[in-house]
């Protein structure tokens, strides 16, 4: 997966969720935890899309707990 609008850099938990087909307290575990990249900006947690499509991309298939360092 190729991202090549900059604007989809990041992505709120609430899309991600919906997007993903889970809660968005379930995202907000998943980043909280480092399961997936996030990062906190003006105190609001977002995906960040960039480094899971890149890790996506290098042939990441599973993700757990701690992969990421947390937000």
């Amino acid at each position: 997966m190729k991202i090549s609008n900059n604007s989809l850099d990041l992505c709120s938990v609430k899309t991600f969720a919906e997007l993903s087909g889970v809660s968005v307290e379930e995202v907000v575990d998943w980043v909280d935890n480092g399961t997936v990249p996030g990062m906190k900006l003006a105190g609001m947690r977002m995906v960040n899309l960039a480094r899971l499509c890149a890790d996506l991309d290098k042939g990441k298939r599973s993700f757990n707990k701690g992969d990421y360092s947390h937000v």
